[in-house]
């Protein structure tokens, strides 16, 4: 499948396992880098990750492997 309902379909690893929290890019800047790497693994071992999904206006849709995945298993229901 490279469209869906006419939105042309890019498939980019950058998209699955994102963090759900991290800290902001002003807050890593005051503080040490090594807490910042620190919180950050914390963040994301306790609040986890998520798979992403990106529209480009009427033309595309950005996503993972693993939104892909869903995608084509949804689509053959």
């Amino acid at each position: 499948m490279n469209t869906f309902m006419g939105l042309k379909i890019v498939v980019d690893s950058i998209f699955d396992d994102c963090p759900r929290m991290q800290v902001s890019s002003r807050f890593a800047e005051l503080m040490p880098e090594q807490f910042v790497i620190d919180l950050n693994g914390w963040m994301r071992e306790f609040f986890g990750t998520e798979n992403r999904m990106v529209s480009v206006g009427d033309e595309a849709l950005l996503m993972g492997p693993k939104g892909y995945e869903v995608l084509l298993r949804e689509c053959t229901r």
